[in-house]
């Protein structure tokens, strides 16, 4: 890490202790416009701090990659999407279906045997 991360890191730490020290001490002291002007103001500062970091610039570029890629992803139309909902729709009801007859069946068989015969 060379001389000016650190110094970015150092603003950035410095600016995330003034916003914390200033909601902790300073809570009753000034109007609640004024702090949240002070944390917006300080927010966009810390933000546009990290984005010139190393990391920030790494987030960046990961992000227009995001960005790329979703742009390359073939959504379907209404109809497809339709078709796949009925689909998916009538398994969960077989499903449902299905398991409430095994589970009718486990219970009367379960039944038969634990009770007592005379």
């Amino acid at each position: 890490m060379n001389h000016t991360e650190k110094i970015k890191w150092l603003c950035i730490t410095v600016i995330f202790i003034s916003i914390f020290f200033n909601y902790i001490f300073f809570i009753h002291k000034f109007s609640k416009i004024i702090k949240i002007i002070f944390f917006i103001i300080s927010f966009v500062l810390l933000c546009s701090v990290f984005i010139y970091t190393n990391i920030g610039k790494k987030i960046i570029t990961f992000i227009q990659d995001i960005k790329l890629e979703f742009s390359k992803i073939t959504w379907p139309n209404y109809i497809e999407t339709l078709k796949t909902t009925g689909i998916v729709i009538l398994l969960i009801i077989l499903t449902s279906i299905f398991l409430w007859i095994s589970d009718g069946l486990i219970l009367r068989i379960v039944s038969w045997i634990l009770t007592p015969r005379l």
